[in-house]
């Protein structure tokens, strides 16, 4: 392993966490998954693109190996019974309102969801997500602002 992803690792091993950890929920998961980004990192280093961030990169490989996590498991829950929504006094739990935020998030269409998980949760700069999109910088704030919107509406339609 070169020293330059040793450094990568320890750099940005707590941030890739964080965004996982947002994703999933989970902080098992969150923490194989990070492993797991980390590892295959290191196989396809000679498909890193230097103009990129590294931790641009390393986001979006611990997306894609959440979502396919989540695919792998959907499929498995699709044969259970569907399990009964939590009462009234559940729902004011600080996990239930993380819960719903987390769905309302992953309910947006995938260019906003995307801005507000790798702004949020990853730390990315607004900057940096729309050069990882191909956009202007512009573009990255209005992608977000509306987002924000979007979220608010459907936050306050659950009330």
């Amino acid at each position: 392993m070169s020293q330059d992803f040793a450094a990568a690792c320890q750099v940005y091993y707590d941030r890739v966490y964080r965004f996982l950890l947002a994703l999933s929920g989970d902080s098992n998961q969150a923490e194989d998954l990070t492993q797991e980004v980390f590892y295959r990192a290191l196989l396809h280093i000679g498909s890193y693109r230097e103009q990129g961030q590294m931790l641009t990169w390393l986001c979006a490989i611990g997306k894609n190996l959440w979502l396919s996590q989540c695919r792998k498991e959907r499929r498995r829950t699709a044969t259970l019974a569907d399990t009964p929504q939590p009462g009234p006094e559940e729902a004011l739990s600080a996990q239930e309102v993380q819960n719903t935020l987390r769905r309302a998030v992953a309910a947006l269409p995938e260019d906003y969801r995307d801005v507000v998980i790798l702004h949020i949760y990853g730390e990315i700069s607004l900057k940096e997500i729309s050069v990882m999109k191909g956009k202007s910088e512009s573009w990255g704030k209005v992608t977000y602002y509306r987002a924000k919107q979007m979220l608010k509406q459907k936050l306050e339609g659950l009330r």
